[in-house]
């Protein structure tokens, strides 16, 4: 098998090793242990570092796993054939296998391949490499790309009113990774960490394995449940809240203003932090931008995450954390994390030139068309409720009385349609599923809600 990779002298060589062992991977024929470094750089004539950084790269998007004296190995749990929420990419139901090939796919919450950029992201992958040449391809600052950064700093001040300094900027690999660094870095065993209830389990596993107590708090269609919260603060000295104030997964609620202040005002007289994990504010279907918490936050209370990559190109892998002056993570060369240079720079390149500006434009329309061909589809079915978002990329809805999100989900699948039963947010929310258009076909979109009309018939 290895004995295939034919190289040529005018392409950079690890990198076309790597792209022959990723799609070896991605059809299944290379499956197991790799081939060690030594031996092959041995068999294809190549030095063992070439081996190495092709191996690396492999490593830092998801297809290998590196396991000390022992070897790399291919992360068949990173590998999905369809794209899932990052959170529930160890999930696996009790019932069974979640990891089907969808023909209509309503489960995932990541863009359709068709309204990503990819003619401009290939301009600004040649501008770089032709710029920066051998530059691109080493080791950045571990709080990542200098001027992707400074871009960073100076986008979130024009377009957001965020006022952060690029010393307290670092760039990470997902929101979740962001998550994990600061958890890490800032709580302790016994904690107290308020989330809201449903919400991104990748965020509550995270602060289980650091040992925290996590106090779950409603959520409304305005937010969190302020009775609630009172009655939290009177009996618990909480160290952090963690919350999505815009389009929240899975519900779709935003914060209302007067609930951010609020939460504010609460933070600076109770002394917690809050980590604001904000993903999809820029999908907003108004005519205004929605405020984050951070904007307003004139106490340094609040931690602040915006992902990238979520809504414009997952494989970038691109997100950032802003903090507070008095707040520092631990470094992520702790945890053998490393950024790809060409991905920074080649985003920094597109933020420069407003091109992701361009990118969202398109998006914002092409989504919201799909959410109103979607909420007209689910307002035929009766005895279900939901919300609709003002922006986002899913519906939240609850099913009728006695019906299980399981067993909807099962009906779908044998349609070979998807969708996440609420019972992956929360063992509590069984009663719910979330569907979403990020991946569907515009016309694929009434013949599925129509099936998921005709499922919840069969079960009543």
């Amino acid at each position: 098998m290895y004995k295939g990779i034919k190289l040529k002298k005018d392409k950079i060589v690890y990198l076309q090793i790597y792209n022959f062992l990723k799609l070896k991977i991605e059809n299944s024929e290379l499956t197991g242990k790799l081939m060690p470094i030594r031996k092959l750089a041995n068999l294809i004539k190549v030095s063992p570092t070439t081996i190495s950084k092709a191996y690396s790269e492999l490593e830092i998007n998801g297809f290998v796993i590196k396991k000390e004296g022992s070897g790399v190995y291919v992360n068949h749990k990173k590998y999905k054939n369809i794209f899932l929420e990052d959170h529930m990419e160890s999930e696996t139901f009790n019932y069974g296998d979640f990891n089907p090939n969808f023909n209509i796919d309503l489960s995932s919450a990541t863009p359709n391949e068709t309204i990503l950029p990819m003619q401009i992201l290939k301009k600004a992958i040649n501008v770089v490499l032709d710029r920066d040449q051998e530059n691109a391809f080493l080791y950045e600052d571990p709080k990542g790309y200098y001027f992707l950064r400074k871009t960073i700093t100076k986008k979130l001040k024009n377009d957001d009113d965020i006022h952060t300094h690029i010393n307290n900027l670092h760039l990470v690999s997902g929101a979740q990774q962001g998550i994990d660094l600061f958890s890490k870095s800032f709580l302790s065993s016994k904690d107290v960490v308020v989330v809201e209830s449903p919400t991104y389990k990748g965020a509550i596993d995270t602060f289980k394995k650091i040992g925290c107590k996590i106090i779950s708090i409603p959520i409304l269609e305005d937010g969190y449940s302020l009775h609630e919260f009172k009655k939290i603060l009177s009996k618990n000295r909480i160290k952090l809240f963690y919350t999505m104030t815009n389009f929240q997964n899975p519900t779709g609620f935003s914060m209302s203003d007067d609930k951010k202040i609020k939460l504010l005002e609460f933070s600076d007289k109770f002394n917690f932090h809050i980590l604001e994990d904000d993903s999809l504010s820029d999908l907003y279907f108004t005519k205004k931008k929605p405020s984050t918490l951070k904007k307003m936050d004139t106490k340094d209370k609040v931690i602040y995450i915006k992902s990238y990559s979520k809504i414009f190109m997952p494989g970038l892998k691109l997100a950032c954390i802003a903090l507070p002056k008095d707040i520092k993570i631990l470094k992520k060369f702790t945890y053998k994390i490393i950024h790809s240079g060409l991905n920074q720079r080649s985003f920094q390149y597109l933020l420069e030139n407003n091109y992701w500006d361009i990118h969202m434009e398109r998006a914002r329309n092409a989504f919201k068309n799909k959410q109103t061909l979607m909420y007209n589809a689910l307002k035929e079915i009766e005895g279900i409720h939901f919300y609709k978002p003002q922006g986002g990329l899913s519906f939240w809805i609850k099913l009728p009385d006695n019906i299980s999100s399981k067993a909807i989900y099962l009906k779908l699948l044998s349609k070979k349609i998807g969708i996440l039963p609420g019972i992956l947010f929360s063992p509590h929310f069984d009663n719910y599923i979330r569907v979403s258009f990020a991946q569907c076909k515009n016309e694929d979109i009434n013949f599925s809600i129509k099936q998921l009309n005709l499922a919840i018939i069969s079960l009543k």
